[in-house]
């Protein structure tokens, strides 16, 4: 999926979950937290295009709580590569994975204006302990289609691991990207290069007074 705004309806509502309660159904859950992220974007579209840190901390808010960080960035450096790196470079991977996301995507949460999302029943694996909620976006074009899928929690909670849009698993996507780096270059190589990535990304977000 190439279309910017899509990215960014992705982003608000895969991201974007922070209810207080937890929901025995993934379905109920996502549904209940991508109508209070809407409001919230559609209530402060303004300060949102004016104050890229705010941006930022809303994302950053939302986010953290609720996908399994630690599950997906040992799922995208994979059992090898995570079992051989320190504690320290994996803790930077992480910090510095999940800043990417957060400086990459916050310049573009003003875009969302309403489109309608949609969310199937919930699927579960055998055991229960897993889930997949297919959602679909309309959109101008033609509507997105996006699963979800999650993992049961101690606390019976659900945290994201993974999402599949139109069929590509962003683990997957990120897991061939960094891996083939590191096989490259090396692991304190890649975490050098991905800081880099960051920085870039957070200087992007940046609002200048040339900027419409």
């Amino acid at each position: 999926m190439t279309n910017p705004l899509s990215k960014i309806l992705i982003l608000i509502i895969t991201l974007g979950l922070s209810a207080p309660s937890f929901s025995a159904d993934p379905k109920e859950r996502l549904e209940l937290v991508t109508n209070q992220i809407s409001q919230e974007i559609l209530a402060n579209k303004d300060k949102i295009k004016a104050d890229s840190e705010y941006a930022k901390s809303l994302i950053e808010q939302y986010l953290l709580p609720e996908v399994d960080t630690d599950y997906m960035t040992k799922r995208i450096l994979g059992k090898t590569y995570w079992t051989e790196a320190t504690e320290t470079q994996r803790k930077t991977f992480t910090n510095e994975f999940i800043g990417l996301l957060l400086n990459s995507y916050a310049k573009g949460l003003g875009s969302y204006s309403g489109q309608k999302v949609t969310y199937d029943k919930t699927a579960y694996s055998t055991s229960g302990k897993t889930a997949n909620v297919r959602s679909t976006i309309e959109t101008d074009d033609q509507p997105i289609l996006i699963d979800y899928r999650l993992k049961v929690q101690s606390d019976d909670s659900w945290l994201i691991t993974d999402v599949i849009i139109e069929g590509v698993s962003m683990a997957k996507s990120y897991a061939s990207q960094y891996r083939d780096q590191i096989k490259q270059v090396g692991l304190e190589a890649t975490l050098e290069k991905l800081a880099e990535e960051n920085a870039r990304a957070a200087e992007a977000t940046k609002i200048t007074d040339t900027e419409a």
